[in-house]
């Protein structure tokens, strides 16, 4: 699963989560079930990272 700035194709179905409109793929949905999308900002650097409900990564 990755992260992108796109546009909405075909296959794509757009989720609106506090005002940020996701792009996701049909095929993939299923496995966005229970996951967090979080920005970090730290020293490692910058950028988005998916979260399970639980507090692992992936």
């Amino acid at each position: 699963m990755g992260l992108a700035l796109d546009e909405l194709k075909n296959d794509q179905q757009v989720y609106t989560v506090n005002d940020i409109d996701l792009l996701i793929e049909e095929s993939t949905l299923p496995f966005t079930q229970d996951r967090q999308v979080n920005y970090t900002d730290n020293s490692y650097g910058r950028g988005f990272s998916i979260s399970a409900a639980s507090g692992t990564n992936c």
